[in-house]
């Protein structure tokens, strides 16, 4: 409640200095892009079996508005938007949802960066409703011609709004700190190198396991996280960059069945073949050693060498008719095998649909 109000008091404050005589003139107002698309996905519903995948014909939109320079202050550049976001899903009403997000961006002298966003998600099925309320603040700064500093704190916090306590236990808050160089080694050559640390607190009691059946402790859970970032980005040839990010995770909780360490490795190739025709590709793979995960006869179990994998490839095609409208087409397939949560399955999505800029 208190980081809603204090967004809320912010929306007015930039709204009373946006439309006050002095920053008037300055003020522009513009549509957001409409992002229109039909999908098909073969496990909509998220199965672990083959025998009961449900497919689903799901229908996409995603548009808003804006507001910028409301801020009327020279070097101090300002950007409000609203977006709202829908998905129907034919063969089944609970995978429908809308959601509105509520976004503030003040940037100072291009160093010093300011980011609120909220977000109020409706979903068709109870379990889902939830707010969500992330601040960031940036710092951007050259260490010579070609190495860049870019350090930052973020908040997000996140509640559900059914108040069953299996659904309230998932509510979370967060503090992060990040630090990230970027050193251009050759113009078209350039390495990052990262650093995350991050304390998340849930809303539930930490637990332990004995003899195979978990205990529950005293206090809240909390996960304690650090990842080690390194990654380049390169032109390869004519048209084509390719981006590779790796970051070593290690999380430590005080409730065991949230310790694991492992990799998160993100390949992306992006091309312009021939005029007017983008090509987007997208290969990730996660791979985690879990402190502990579940069997279904055996209860819970504490490992060192329990591996859970994720995996998923998209590709991405883009063909701008006119400045103003693209058409788009992808294909996506995901692979996940999280023991500890049961939930692993296999899905396959395609979508068609076109993008209007104005």
């Amino acid at each position: 409640m208190i980081r809603s109000n204090t967004f809320i008091f912010i929306i007015c404050l930039i709204l009373t200095l946006g439309l006050s005589p002095y920053a008037t003139p300055k003020v522009s107002i513009y549509a957001q892009d409409v992002d229109a698309k039909f999908e098909y996905d073969n496990n909509v519903t998220r199965q672990n079996l083959p025998k009961d995948y449900q497919y689903g014909i799901i229908w996409r939109l995603n548009t808003g508005f804006g507001l910028k320079d409301i801020i009327p202050i020279n070097r101090v550049n300002t950007d409000t938007k609203y977006t709202i976001s829908m998905r129907d899903v034919t063969t089944t009403n609970n995978e429908d949802y809308n959601s509105h997000d509520f976004d503030i961006g003040i940037k100072i002298m291009n160093k010093i960066s300011f980011k609120e966003s909220f977000k109020i998600w409706n979903s068709q099925s109870d379990l889902f409703h939830f707010n969500d309320n992330t601040i960031e603040l940036g710092f951007e700064n050259s260490l010579g011609k070609q190495t860049r500093l870019f350090t930052s704190y973020r908040n997000e916090q996140k509640w559900f709004q059914n108040k069953a306590p299996e659904v309230r236990a998932r509510n979370f808050y967060y503090h992060q700190l990040g630090l990230n160089i970027y050193h251009s080694i050759h113009r078209d050559f350039t390495v990052q190198m990262g650093y995350v640390n991050q304390i998340r607190t849930y809303n539930r009691r930490p637990i332990d396991f004995k003899e195979g059946k978990p205990v529950v402790l005293d206090g809240v859970q909390k996960d304690h996280q650090d990842i080690i970032v390194l990654g380049f980005q390169a032109s390869v040839f004519n048209n084509t960059n390719l981006l590779l990010s790796n970051q070593i995770v290690r999380s430590n909780s005080n409730s065991k069945a949230f310790d694991f360490n492992g990799n998160r490795t993100q390949i992306i190739v992006l091309s312009s073949p021939i005029d007017k025709l983008w090509l987007e590709v997208i290969y990730q793979i996660v791979a985690y050693n879990l402190g502990a995960y579940q069997t279904p006869d055996l209860g819970y179990e504490l490992s060192d060498n329990r591996t859970d994998d994720q995996s998923g490839i998209r590709l991405g095609l883009t063909y701008g008719i006119s400045d103003q409208v693209s058409l788009r087409a992808n294909y996506e397939r995901i692979k996940n095998t999280v023991f500890f949560t049961k939930d692993y399955y296999e899905s396959n999505k395609g979508s068609i649909g076109i993008k209007v800029k104005f």
